[in-house]
């Protein structure tokens, strides 16, 4: 089961999650996660632009960008860490689906074995 974030913005409400697509999408526009304290004018917007991605297809950037803005935590501080640590730990959590074995159906697997010919 995948961590999802609740966001309300103006009366809108707002499911924040990854998907694998989504992944895909925000590193072929350059999203590279270990460059993240490196270059945060580039990485932070794609990481919460990706977030939208799943279920908020064809939101407009300028949007996310407003809706960054003002984030704020539980206790009404201007404080994005929180907001931005849950989406680092979401963004591993769809990554590491790629190689993580999670529950899968006995009577459909894939098998493989390495042979010598």
């Amino acid at each position: 089961m995948s961590t999802a974030i609740d966001l309300t913005y103006k009366g809108k409400d707002y499911k924040l999650e990854y998907s694998r697509n989504s992944v895909r999408q925000m590193e072929s526009q350059g999203f590279i996660l270990d460059q993240i304290g490196d270059k945060p004018m580039l990485m932070i917007p794609l990481l919460v632009y990706g977030a939208f991605m799943k279920n908020h297809r064809g939101i407009k950037r300028d949007l996310v960008d407003e809706i960054y803005e003002r984030i704020i935590d539980k206790t009404g501080e201007d404080e994005k860490e929180g907001f931005l640590q849950a989406l680092l730990e979401m963004y591993s959590e769809t990554v590491n689906t790629l190689t993580a074995n999670g529950s899968v159906d006995e009577g459909n697997v894939a098998t493989w074995k390495v042979t010598k010919g």
